[in-house]
């Protein structure tokens, strides 16, 4: 029997349409391989989405890398969720909260440039809470998953388990270790303000625990899970008292280099002479894109500054109010997430401050 042919232009074009999704089936190379966020390794993603981050450990100051996903939900949540009752426990809309999936997931910016005019608190949390929850590897990455656990129930001080915890967090991948701090810095900033929030340290390792120390094998039980979720407590109560990872890529104060970088003297703004090359220069895309906008977004909040206060400004702790101006788009203010500003013992990193973009 003879196939009936499509006898008007809009039949022939469902026809067409169909035609091309058979042979693009049958020809998958065909299809272009966009690079995604959601779903993608951590170390692959940031390569192509991250946001500057200062970090300050003892008055040393750092840039570091966090995907820019998690930049702009951290610093809206700042902005305007400290005293939400419940977030992180609510969910938003589920349409919105999509729609912000494909902002982050979609190339040349990846959000950077997004306006959360529309979006609620809810979610921006949300979606932060499923960008973690859909890495292939957890925060801590899968081979230091018993070891963070094993250190929990050891009969030793509270401070000897920070040190355990210290030299662990310094062995994780460096891209790893950077985002570690700054959660836990971000989820210590709603610790403090858990009167209004009604989320205290359990309760918001109970949200993040799936997305920082998890294992398929323990997924189903309550009591791994619960022994994964005091680790996460644990951190988070403790958070002050981490160092800088050893291994910290780039300083930006020349005049206090960490022991273990090498620094030039003919720069005024001289940086490590070793630098990954998988990003180009770092400190270039931080004087670049966001020196400029920093120095703006403060002098608008707080009206004509002086470079020694402006710069005091800059480096206060991330959980700082942002200014009004710098709300929305690309004038996020640089993130600092604050590590101890106590005297270090000899052989340990400085501290973390770090602030995202």
């Amino acid at each position: 029997m003879e196939m009936p042919q499509p006898k008007d232009k809009e039949g022939s074009n469902a026809f067409r349409s169909w035609w091309r999704k058979v042979t693009t089936a049958n020809n998958p190379q065909q299809v272009p391989q966009q690079q995604l966020v959601f779903g993608v390794p951590l170390t692959e993603s940031i390569q192509y989405a991250h946001a500057a981050i200062a970090y300050v450990d003892c008055n040393v100051q750092y840039v570091g890398f966090v995907p820019c996903i998690v930049a702009k939900c951290g610093s809206f949540l700042k902005d305007r969720g400290l005293y939400t009752e419940g977030i992180f426990r609510m969910s938003g809309s589920a349409r919105r909260i999509g729609d912000l999936q494909r902002i982050f997931d979609t190339p040349p910016d990846y959000g950077s440039q997004l306006d959360w005019e529309g979006f609620t608190v809810h979610d921006a949390a949300s979606v932060l809470r499923r960008f973690l929850n859909y890495l292939p590897e957890p925060v801590i990455v899968s081979s230091f998953y018993q070891v963070f656990r094993d250190v929990i129930d050891q009969p030793i001080s509270e401070q000897e388990k920070v040190e355990a915890y210290q030299g662990l967090l310094d062995q994780l991948p460096q891209d790893h270790q950077y985002l570690l701090l700054y959660l836990l810095d971000l989820m210590a900033l709603f610790v403090q303000n858990q009167k209004t929030t009604r989320m205290d340290a359990s309760n918001l390792a109970s949200v993040f625990t799936p997305g920082i120390l998890c294992s398929s094998e323990h997924a189903m039980n309550p009591a791994h899970y619960k022994t994964s979720q005091r680790v996460i407590q644990f951190l988070i109560e403790h958070h002050e008292h981490f160092n800088m990872p050893k291994k910290a890529w780039y300083v930006l104060d020349n005049k206090n280099p960490t022991p273990d970088s090498t620094t030039t003297s003919n720069d005024s703004q001289s940086q490590p002479s070793t630098l990954p090359q998988r990003r180009g220069t770092p400190l270039d895309i931080y004087r670049k894109q966001q020196h400029e906008l920093n120095r703006l977004s403060f002098a608008s909040s707080t009206g004509s500054i002086g470079g020694e206060e402006r710069k005091a400004k800059a480096l206060s702790r991330s959980r700082t109010v942002p200014s009004k101006r710098a709300r929305f788009g690309s004038h996020d203010p640089l993130q600092v997430v604050q590590l101890s500003n106590g005297p270090r013992s000899e052989g340990t990193s400085p501290k973390i401050t770090g602030q995202s973009s």
